[in-house]
C-alpha cells in the first residue's frame, strides 16, 4: 500500500468532524462527514453515562431515545478543546468508522484542529494518537491554514460560519495569526431561530400549522419545528442584495415612464395588465408547500429571510416565542445584552474587525482579495455573494481628498473585496465550500506526507525518543 493510499484524514470544525482513508487522485469528499451530527441543525455532541464511560453517533442517539441518564456535551467549545476525554471517544469512534483499528493502525495521520491550537492542544493531540491509537506518523494543523491551502492562497481572511458561530481569522505567509481571531456567536442555528418567528408571523403558514396545535403543542413549538425541517431539506434561500442602498429608484422612474407612455399611445390598459401578471408570476414562484406531520404548509418569501441575523444580530431581540431557545441563541442575546466573551456581531463586522488586527497596514489590501468563505452555512447558496455586497458598504468608492491632492488613493482602506471559489481542478468538491478544510487536508497531507526526509511531520520514533512536546515544535504547521 502506497503512502498515500494508508493517509489518514481527520479534520474539525466548532460542530462536527471531516474524516477519510486515502489520498485520492482526483481528490475525494470525506468518506465520515459529520459523524456526530444528532440531527440536521444540532451540532456533534458526546454522551457520558454516569460511570464515566462516553458515548457518540448511533449509540448516543439510542441511549437518547431510552430515556437514559446522560450528560451531553461538545468536546469543541468556542473553538477550544475542553473536554479531552470526550475528545478522545470521538476519535476513536471515527476511527471505527473507517474500520481503522488501533491494534493494526499503519496510517499517516492528518489532524486539522480549530483555531487557536496552542502548545498543550497539540501535545494532548500527539500523546493520544500515538499512545492510544497507535499511528506510525503524525501533522497536526490548523483548520484556517488548511482552508487557505484549499483556495490556492498563503494569505488570506478566513470565514467560517458555522452552526453556532462565526469565526474570522487572518492567515499570512501560511501561519495564522491568532491576534487577529474574531469569533462572533451567530450561526444557523440563530437563523432558525429567526425563521420559526418569522413563519409565526406569516398568516398562511400559521393558518396551516394551527390545525396542529395541541395543548402541550404550541403553534411557537410547531413553527420551530418546521423550521429545523425547512433547513435541514434545503427549503430556504438567500436571495442578493442586486443593489446599493438608495438605487432602487431609476426602477420606480421607468416604471411610470411606461404607464406614461402608453397613456399616450392609448395601450395603458395593456401595460397595466402585463406589470400585474408579472407581479403575480413573481408571488406564486416564491410560494412553495412543504408536508410537515401530515399538513401541506404554504412557505412563502419568509425562506429568503432566514439569513438575516447574520447581516443584522440584533433581530433576535425581537423574536418572541414561547419554546425555550437553543443555549447558543441564548448565549448571543447575553453577549448583545451584557457583553463579554466570546461576542455576538455580524458577519461582515467579524470580518472587518479580523481585518483591522492585521498589521502591518500594507497586508490588508492583499486579504481584501483572498477572502475564503466555509462553514456549514456555505450550503446555502447566496451567502457568500450576500456578505460581499454587504462589505461593500465598508470599501472606499472615491479617492479621499488628501489622497487626491497626491494622487494616490488612501492606502489603509481596502476599495475592492473578492472572495475565492473552489479551484476548478477539484471537481469533487465544487459548490461545497464546507468542505474547503477537508480539501485543504488532502493538499497538505500530499506534500508532508510525501516528503521523505520528514520534516513536517513526527514520526513514531520521535516521539518515542521526545515526548508529547516534539508535537508542538515539528508537527504542527
Amino acid at each position: 500500500m502506497t503512502r498515500e493510499a494508508s493517509t489518514l484524514l481527520i479534520v474539525h470544525d466548532a460542530q462536527g468532524v471531516f474524516a477519510g482513508v486515502g489520498i485520492h487522485d482526483p481528490f475525494a469528499v470525506p468518506d465520515v462527514v459529520r459523524v456526530l451530527t444528532l440531527t440536521q441543525i444540532v451540532p456533534a455532541r458526546v454522551g457520558r453515562r454516569t460511570d464515566g464511560t462516553y458515548l457518540v453517533g448511533a449509540q448516543l442517539t439510542d441511549a437518547e431515545a431510552q430515556g437514559e441518564q446522560l450528560v451531553i456535551k461538545s468536546p469543541i467549545e468556542d473553538g477550544r478543546i475542553e473536554d479531552w476525554d470526550a475528545m478522545k471517544a470521538l476519535w476513536n469512534h471515527v476511527l471505527a468508522q473507517l474500520q481503522v483499528h488501533p491494534a493494526h493502525n499503519t496510517f499517516f495521520t492528518m489532524v486539522g484542529l480549530p483555531m487557536p491550537l496552542p502548545r498543550e492542544a497539540a501535545e494532548r493531540t500527539a500523546q493520544i494518537f500515538f499512545e492510544q491509537l497507535n499511528t506510525p506518523a503524525l501533522s497536526i494543523s490548523e483548520v484556517p491554514l488548511l482552508t487557505a491551502y484549499a483556495a490556492g492562497v498563503l494569505n488570506a481572511l478566513v470565514v467560517d460560519v458555522g452552526a453556532e458561530e462565526t469565526s474570522v481569522v487572518a492567515v499570512s505567509d501560511c501561519a495564522v495569526l491568532p491576534t487577529t481571531a474574531v469569533l462572533s456567536k451567530l450561526g444557523t442555528v440563530h437563523c432558525t431561530w429567526w425563521l420559526a418567528y418569522l413563519l409565526t408571523q406569516d398568516a398562511a403558514a400559521s393558518r396551516a400549522l394551527e390545525a396542529l396545535v395541541q395543548p402541550d403543542l404550541t403553534l411557537s413549538g410547531l413553527a420551530y419545528a418546521l423550521a429545523q425541517v425547512l433547513v435541514a431539506e434545503g427549503h430556504v434561500r438567500i436571495e442578493v442584495a442586486s443593489k446599493l442602498p438608495g438605487t432602487n429608484e431609476p426602477e420606480a422612474d421607468d416604471a411610470a415612464f411606461d404607464v406614461a407612455a402608453a397613456l399616450v399611445e392609448g395601450r395603458e390598459h395593456d401595460v397595466v395588465s402585463q406589470r400585474k401578471g408579472a407581479a403575480q408570476a413573481a408571488t406564486s414562484d416564491d410560494i412553495i408547500h412543504v408536508e410537515f406531520r401530515g399538513v401541506q404548509v404554504p412557505i412563502g418569501r419568509v425562506r429568503a429571510r432566514f439569513h438575516e441575523p447574520l447581516l443584522h444580530p440584533q433581530l433576535l431581540e425581537r423574536v418572541k416565542l414561547d419554546v425555550p431557545a437553543p443555549p447558543a441563541v441564548g448565549q448571543a442575546l447575553h453577549a448583545r445584552q451584557i457583553g463579554g466573551e466570546p461576542i455576538c456581531v455580524s458577519v461582515p463586522d467579524a470580518i472587518i474587525m479580523a481585518a483591522a488586527r492585521v498589521q502591518p497596514l500594507e497586508r490588508r489590501m492583499m486579504l481584501w482579495e483572498n477572502v475564503v468563505v466555509t462553514g456549514s452555512m456555505t450550503r446555502f447558496k447566496g451567502l457568500v455573494p450576500e456578505l460581499l455586497h454587504a462589505l461593500t458598504a465598508y470599501m472606499i468608492n472615491e479617492q479621499t481628498e488628501s489622497a487626491q491632492l497626491v494622487g494616490e488613493p488612501n492606502p489603509s482602506q481596502a476599495r475592492d473585496v473578492r472572495a475565492l471559489k473552489v479551484p476548478e481542478y477539484f471537481p469533487a468538491f465544487k459548490d461545497r465550500l464546507d468542505l474547503l478544510p477537508y480539501l485543504g487536508a488532502n493538499i497538505y497531507a500530499k506534500l508532508v506526507f510525501n516528503d521523505l526526509s520528514g520534516r513536517n511531520y513526527i514520526s513514531k520514533m520521535q516521539y518515542n525518543d521526545g515526548g508529547p512536546s516534539v508535537a508542538f515544535a515539528i508537527g504542527s504547521g
